[in-house]
């Protein structure tokens, strides 16, 4: 038999809380029009779109890196639809990625919340927590369809195969309230995405690349298929499209995230695409193949390396075409106005590229890549939402934490609970004031360097879950932002410095550093001491509460002699829920998986939940390893009980809520057998439970409760 209670909570939502002010700054110098907002739509359509390690000067259009100063576009990138938007709509001269790698900037894009606090705090370390809540399970409440398309890289997305960089954690996009996905676990090569060889053959006749794209528990995209041949952005926004078409037809507002795979290695030739956008002459100036003579006295290393440019810059091209297309689509359609399109990157260049402007492709900006330099985190940034965003400019500094908070106040919504966000609301610099500031500064934190010994008093923060890897990654760097300050250390900080981005943003030299910073005016030490404290604050207490859990509200008040699994961040929550896996006591699995109900849901005691209502539940579960049953073991929630289920039909009709094990197999049980029962005591909110499970058995219910409950808009 299979036991399994859930808890389902019900979600209250308001407007956000404004946070805390910044020391007093010069008034930003770039104006632009301000916008007086209209009446607007509370649920825009939305589409998020972000490329992979995109430097901030991969652009062709202009940008302003600091007061007076303008960046021309890149020399060589062709980016014409990214320009046409950034014309339209609302450009961000200083847009911030969550954190210089790309899981960490994932991790923030969907919680609002800094990697420190989820614990995805470098490339694959880690897995997106149950107990996180994220931006499409909170578009569901909306009444939004949700869709994910493209790189996902936080967490795994099959428990039976192994892609190229998977295998140690599953945590997939549709337990993380995305209706429909077409998701890779990591980068895929941007032309042919299949293949190890884009020339070869098939990817089953030994020529495949390593990753699948997935579209549900158990289910991928035959490697072979002809849907996956061609341009990686060309295949997402197929996708995506016809995802934008199904909502449409149905009438749904959708939240749609693409998170291409350019220009992140592996970089490939689309030459249809490339003839597109650049002259026989630069393509020979850049080495491409079939254009450039070739070099018989070059070796194959070599001879590959001269056309490097070509390949990075036709995953760009490709990308920024496909961007294109589905703005067209947009209007075909005639929801342009309806709709918000934004655009940025997961982190800056990588220092790995060969490229003649390598400094243009910073935007000479200092650092790459997995450094906390701005050249490692400032990325582009585009918001555009007809009719309603303003053209225009500003410096503000946004992040990529800073997109969930924005949504829930266009939303006019709040967070269901008390857990910290990192990232703020920008509507007021969208709709309102370009030159507005940040309400509070920006926090970084980067583990370093990696390490197979830890050295004395060194933390653990950084250690990689990787299975295998035996890598560690201690001490690194910090860094703090508002809007003309940054504070910034590479020694765990040991040592610090303070530049002034408004006059020099390539960070050539700061104007104080904890060795003179006692000689300097009482300004500069009033801002250096007030930047090192709040970061010390946040990164000391703040986010060491949030890492261990202290964020979450289990909503259970009480249950003795009960295993609670997920409690405070608990990690220990086994893939297997089966009846395979035994105990000694009862197990309590603590979920914040958001769902939305497909059908209405029938449960025991004549309780109905209508579809459409979204939901999260707690598993409680009981295989005995050895004393078989229980009896009247008790659990108090916080909230009134009002359905219990407990046969097989209501049982199966509620397991896709199951986030630990969505494979639950067909031996499901009911219990009703003889010596099973349960009774919901007179004060409502306790339950007692008497099972005979046995070493055999799996006993499992699920309780409603009345906080459990959120119908959508």
């Amino acid at each position: 038999m299979d036991n399994f209670i859930r808890v389902i909570v019900v979600v209250v939502l308001a407007h956000l809380l404004s946070g805390c002010d910044t020391p007093e700054q010069p008034e930003n110098e770039i104006v632009t029009e301000t916008v007086a907002v209209v009446e607007r739509s509370k649920r825009p359509n939305i589409i998020l779109m972000m490329s992979d390690d995109q430097g901030w000067g991969d652009v062709e259009y202009e940008r302003t890196l600091a007061p007076g100063q303008v960046v021309p576009g890149h020399p060589l990138v062709k980016t014409p639809n990214l320009a046409a938007m950034a014309k339209a709509g609302l450009k961000f001269n200083r847009m911030y990625a969550g954190a210089s790698v790309c899981s960490p900037t994932r991790a923030s894009f969907v919680t609002g919340r800094a990697p420190r606090r989820t614990s995805v705090d470098w490339a694959y370390n880690d897995a997106l927590k149950n107990l996180e809540l994220t931006i499409a399970e909170l578009a569901k409440t909306q009444g939004y369809t949700t869709g994910h398309f493209g790189k996902w890289h936080l967490g795994d997305l099959t428990k039976t195969l192994r892609d190229r960089n998977g295998g140690e954690f599953y945590s997939p996009t549709w337990d993380h309230g995305y209706d429909r996905n077409f998701t890779s676990e990591q980068a895929l090569p941007t032309y042919e995405p299949m293949k190890r060889d884009q020339n070869g053959p098939l990817p089953s006749e030994d020529n495949f690349h390593g990753g699948r794209y997935y579209t549900g528990s158990g289910q991928h995209v035959d490697i072979d298929s002809p849907g996956l041949r061609g341009d990686s952005s060309a295949i997402l926004v197929r996708e995506a499209i016809e995802f934008i078409n199904d909502a449409v037809a149905a009438k749904r507002p959708f939240f749609t995230v693409i998170w291409f795979h350019p220009p992140h290695t592996p970089h490939r030739v689309h030459p249809e695409a490339l003839a597109e956008f650049y002259s026989k002459e630069e393509q020979l100036a850049m080495g491409c193949p079939g254009v450039a003579p070739v070099d018989e006295s070059l070796d194959a290393r070599t001879a590959a390396q001269q056309a490097y440019e070509c390949r990075y810059y036709s995953g760009i091209t490709d990308m920024d075409k496909q961007i294109g297309r589905l703005r067209a689509h947009l209007k075909k359609l005639g929801i342009e106005n309806d709709t918000l399109v934004a655009f940025t990157s997961d982190n800056g260049l990588s220092s790995s590229t060969r490229l003649r402007h390598q400094e243009e492709s910073k935007g000479g900006l200092r650092g790459f890549k997995g450094e906390l330099w701005e050249g490692g985190v400032r990325v582009p940034g585009i918001m555009e939402w007809p009719g309603q965003i303003a053209a225009g400019e500003t410096s503000t500094p946004m992040v990529t934490s800073d997109y969930l908070p924005t949504l829930l106040d266009i939303w006019g919504i709040d967070m269901p609970d008390a857990r910290p966000l990192d990232g703020e609301s920008m509507t007021t610099v969208l709709f309102d004031d370009r030159s507005a500031k940040r309400a509070h500064p920006i926090a970084f934190d980067q583990c370093g360097d990696r390490t197979d010994q830890r050295g004395p008093e060194e933390p653990t923060d950084c250690d990689t879950r990787r299975a295998g890897n035996l890598l560690m990654r201690v001490g690194g760097m910090r860094s703090i932002i508002d809007d003309r300050y940054k504070l910034i250390t590479d020694s765990s900080g040991r040592e610090w410095e303070l530049y002034n981005l408004a006059t020099d943003p390539g960070e050539t030299s700061p104007i104080a550093g904890s060795k003179d910073i006692a000689t300097k005016p009482e300004a500069v030490r009033q801002v250096f001491h007030d930047l090192r404290e709040r970061i010390n604050q946040w990164w000391e207490k703040d986010t060491a509460k949030s890492r261990i859990g202290g964020d979450f509200d289990i909503r259970v008040a009480a249950a003795e002699g009960i295993d609670i699994l997920g409690d405070v961040g608990d990690e220990t929550v086994p893939d297997d829920l089966s009846v395979n896996r035994r105990s000694e006591r009862p197990e309590l699995v603590v979920e914040r998986q958001y769902a939305t109900l497909e059908d209405s849901l029938e449960m025991d005691g004549n309780v109905s939940i209508a579809d459409g209502t979204v939901v999260h539940s707690f598993l409680f579960r009981h295989a005995p390893d050895s004393k078989p049953g229980l009896a009247n073991v008790t659990i108090e929630f916080d909230d009134p009980i009002i359905g219990i289920a407990e046969n097989e039909k209501t049982l199966r009709g509620s397991d896709f809520l199951a986030w630990a094990d969505p494979e639950f197999g067909s031996g499901r049980g009911a219990f009703s057998s003889e010596g099973d029962t349960w009774e919901v005591l007179d004060d409502g909110k306790t339950i007692a439970i008497t099972t005979r499970a046995d070493i055999s058995e799996l006993d499992e219910l699920r309780i409603l409760t009345r906080a459990s409950l959120q119908p959508t808009r």
